[in-house]
């Protein structure tokens, strides 16, 4: 209940300040400093009691996505590992039937070879029954030069075998810096025909005019049959043909690469060394061996049975187009 002010009386003062006094609150920097964190504390606490039942139900359901996101993983993984599994046996049976057929082939392949060396021989004997003395010795000497026919003597041997494989830690790929190539082979080949060599061959596998080396995937063929670490190159030819090859450019590569990259090689002289002879080359031209028999009426070189004016027949006979 109010009371009005009679005359000459002041009015209550409602902020004390009637007497003279004033009160004076604390300002915003005091109030911070006094108490800086309070105020934040008691909105989070408030914040937390008005949401705690939804922020509960939230971590609930936010577990539960986790939880069956983590139960698909598995059960796909699962079934990713059964499928092969399951696959796995087919594979396996896919693999040992292309290497069954492989060695099957192979095989075969030895045995059809072994029939031609043998009727290779029978021809030789027969040639040397009909033609005999200088004709077959004539002959003799161009197979050893072709590569048909074995050789004995003493040379180089130089030994190329592949250094240690690395694995890549991320991409878990092979590093193949320290194999052997093909590129290899032909460089010790070229090397050792440059340096006087008569005859090679890799892993018993005579080089001829038509040889090949070529890379096939990871495999080297030679003429087309497949050679494997180590590489055996034997040249028959001069005393110091070992000495040439390591002395020379295919020589100092090599040393360059079995240092830099752990390849093994080397070089060094054989003696009493047999290479065997190529497989029969295929025929891919042929021309006769003696001139035509002469047209009648037309006059021929006497004793010859060939046209005038036409070169009379080599005493030994062609290479029949070896």
């Amino acid at each position: 209940m109010s009371t009005a002010a009679t005359p000459g009386q002041r009015p209550p003062d409602p902020d004390g300040t009637a007497a003279g006094k004033r009160t004076y609150g604390p300002d915003f920097l005091t109030a911070l400093f006094q108490n800086p964190l309070d105020p934040g504390y008691a909105d989070a606490a408030a914040r937390r009691a008005e949401g705690h039942l939804r922020t509960g139900n939230r971590r609930l359901a936010t577990r539960g996505l986790a939880t069956l996101t983590l139960v698909a993983i598995g059960f796909l993984l699962v079934i990713g590992y059964q499928q092969t599994v399951e696959d796995e046996p087919g594979r396996t049976q896919a693999k040992d039937t292309l290497v069954k057929q492989v060695e099957s082939r192979r095989e075969q392949t030895e045995q059809l070879q072994a029939k031609a060396d043998v009727l290779a021989d029978q021809v030789a004997r027969l040639r040397e029954r009909e033609l005999g003395g200088a004709a077959v010795a004539g002959i003799g000497n161009l197979e050893a030069a072709t590569g048909l026919a074995p050789v004995h003597g003493s040379g180089a041997r130089v030994r190329l075998a592949d250094g240690p494989t690395s694995v890549d830690a991320v991409t878990g790929e092979r590093s193949t810096v320290g194999q052997v190539k093909d590129t290899d082979l032909q460089l010790a080949a070229n090397a050792l025909w440059a340096a006087g060599a008569e005859a090679i061959t890799i892993n018993g596998q005579r080089l001829t005019a038509t040889s090949t080396i070529r890379q096939a995937g990871e495999a080297i063929l030679v003429d087309t049959r497949p050679v494997t670490t180590p590489y055996e190159v034997v040249a028959l030819g001069p005393d110091d043909l070992a000495t040439g090859f390591r002395d020379g450019y295919a020589g100092k590569f090599f040393q360059t690469l079995a240092q830099s990259y752990g390849m093994s090689f080397e070089a060094v002289k054989v003696r009493n060394v047999t290479l065997a002879a190529a497989p029969e080359l295929k025929l891919r031209s042929a021309s006769p061996s003696t001139p035509a028999p002469a047209p009648s009426g037309a006059p021929s070189v006497a004793g010859t049975g060939a046209p005038a004016g036409s070169p009379s027949p080599a005493g030994s006979p062609s290479e029949g187009g070896r």
